[in-house]
């Protein structure tokens, strides 16, 4: 924006809620806490788990240790340390909603609730679904989306939960927060209808001790571009920048978003400051662009393959537990440290490997979990 501030520019952020609780499930890898301490420094804001369990779709269930924690934030908390983080460094945050965007000689008109503002330079970070985008690049697909619904519920809990499930490109989770736990599912928009994601969700929640409270639900669109939507997406153009969800800059397989969202409004304020916008959209090809782009090609490969007649989430759950490679492999998903470069080979070399290592009857390392069916008493493996 025009004006005075921090390297000669005024800086407006808009946001129309300040702080409001977005629906979104607040999951923070240990990448992104390693790569922005103060994530981690304000842990009065969120809950770091450091136990996690996976239920197979055969009704096997894993629970485990993480080697190092993940964060959940309630959206609320962390938009509001954000915002005063944007405040301290000289921004302007504005409460109104922008509801159109106008060339305006080798600018920008930007239209308010009642009120224009004039910009030199536009960052659209209003998520995926803003109707603003298309005023810059092509709309996403509806192939492009995640379908999400879930609830926001008042119960204390300590242990990260995600269901897979059979031939089902998504998942239902229960992350843990503060004061509440958000619990929801997501899966490929135009593959299941909602009613049947309602299903699936009430189920999990049915075996989880979950009562829905309808008073707390929410339900929203997360970008999950497809191989073809990577392939044609644009960054950035004259005058104008896409960061995080309106970028569709979102991990296909997981579904994470925190990081790459502020992993890529850093990379555009370092192409900012140095005066060459143009190199943003290459820097985040390079360090995570096209990695993102084959877990679009992975995506159905790791829901829908299958290893020695079982789902490849299945056995990995199952075979997890026995051996030590593929149980690194899953701790590495969760850190955000297993690039997808690579990623299928060590999960079927490490579901073979498990195969060898279960004709072994005493082996040396001790799993550190347990295994058993989700309903039923779990059995400590003591192998």
């Amino acid at each position: 924006m025009r004006g005075a501030g921090s390297g000669g520019q005024r800086v407006l952020v808009f946001e129309e809620k300040i702080g409001w609780e977005k629906p979104c499930g607040g999951g923070l890898s240990h990448k992104a806490l390693r790569r922005y301490p103060f994530l981690a420094s304000a842990a009065e804001g969120a809950s770091l788990l450091h136990d996690a369990e996976f239920l197979a779709p055969s009704g096997k269930a894993m629970r485990f240790h993480l080697r190092a924690p993940l964060a959940i934030y309630s959206r609320a908390t962390l938009n509001h340390l954000l915002l005063r983080r944007a405040e301290d460094a000289g921004a302007e945050v504005v409460a109104d909603r922008i509801v159109r965007l106008r060339r305006r000689d080798s600018g920008w008109e930007i239209d308010g609730r009642g009120k224009t503002y004039r910009a030199d330079f536009i960052v659209l970070a209003a998520g995926a679904r803003t109707r603003l985008r298309q005023t810059l690049t092509e709309d996403f697909l509806p192939r492009d989306f995640m379908l999400t619904f879930g609830y926001y519920l008042p119960v204390k809990c300590e242990m990260l939960r995600v269901q897979f499930y059979e031939k089902f490109e998504g998942y239902a989770w229960a992350f843990p927060r503060p004061d509440h736990v958000s619990v929801g599912i997501c899966g490929k928009a135009g593959e299941e209808p909602m009613a049947s994601l309602r299903d699936r969700l009430s189920v999990f929640m049915r075996n989880s001790g979950y009562i829905p409270d309808p008073r707390r639900i929410f339900s929203h669109l997360l970008p999950a571009l497809s191989v073809e939507g990577w392939g044609s997406l644009r960054l950035a153009g004259r005058g104008w920048a896409l960061v995080g969800d309106a970028a569709g800059l979102v991990d296909p397989i997981t579904g994470e978003g925190i990081y790459y969202a502020l992993r890529s409004g850093d990379l555009l304020a370092g192409a900012l400051l140095e005066g060459f916008p143009e190199v943003y959209p290459e820097r985040v090809r390079n360090e995570f662009g096209r990695a993102l782009a084959m877990g679009a090609r992975l995506a159905r490969m790791f829901y829908y393959g299958e290893f020695l007649g079982g789902g490849v989430t299945t056995r990995m759950i199952e075979f997890g537990a026995r051996s030590r490679g593929l149980f690194e492999v899953m701790q590495d998903l969760l850190e955000g440290s297993q690039s997808y470069p690579g990623l299928i080979a060590r999960l079927y070399a490490g579901m073979a490997r498990a195969l060898l290592e279960m004709g072994v009857k005493h082996l040396r390392w001790r799993p550190p979990w347990t295994l058993g069916k989700r309903e039923g008493v779990q059995l400590t493996l003591d192998q």
